[in-house]
């Protein structure tokens, strides 16, 4: 009737409860929690506003860091270890085709570039961001389908990186990142 899926539902439903705002009873049903209900209910929104600055300052990080990494894959990567990138790509795309879901393989895109950069301290430094940078893979803000629109420049971006030209990489990555943000933007408005 309300056009939600059961995926957002339950996702809800768990949020609410983990806030105390409602009480799931198995084989009963769902009942409302405490007295102070508008009081969760005022938490959870500053939550998701709290969540959303959180993802967008995450963004600034790595679109600073991921120029400098664009620019050392392609300085250091081999053509060999781009052919690698290049079947993650594959893979990514193929799932964005047939509209499966790609988290995973999006994941392992970022985590191979930052891989291939060839410098263990950047390496290291972006991966102490995990915590944080993998919010991403994990449908952030309760977003159905997030971050579709970036999809095609992971593939324009892994042809940038395999023609070694540094300012189309970097162009391709911001706009990857461009998208993210107004996706964020939009779902929080």
């Amino acid at each position: 009737m309300m056009q939600v899926s059961r995926t957002s539902l339950r996702e809800a439903v768990k949020t609410l409860e983990a806030k105390g705002v409602i009480d799931v009873c198995n084989g009963k049903g769902l009942y409302v929690g405490d007295k102070e209900k508008e009081q969760h209910m005022f938490d959870a929104l500053l939550g998701i506003m709290k969540e959303k600055e959180l993802l967008l300052e995450i963004l600034e990080v790595r679109r600073f860091m991921e120029e400098q990494i664009v620019s050392m894959v392609i300085q250091k990567a081999t053509d060999e270890e781009l052919k690698e990138l290049g079947e993650i790509v594959d893979c990514l795309m193929e799932k964005v085709r047939r509209g499966v879901r790609q988290t995973e393989t999006d994941k392992a895109f970022h985590y191979k570039v930052y891989e291939l950069c060839h410098n263990r301290v950047m390496h290291s430094v972006i991966c102490s961001l995990r915590e944080y940078t993998d919010r991403f893979w994990k449908f952030p803000l309760g977003m159905k389908d997030p971050f579709a629109k970036s999809m095609p420049y992971h593939e324009k971006l892994y042809n940038a990186l395999c023609a070694r030209d540094v300012k189309q990489a970097q162009k391709m990555n911001n706009k990857l990142l461009d998208y993210v943000v107004e996706d964020i933007i939009k779902y929080v408005a």
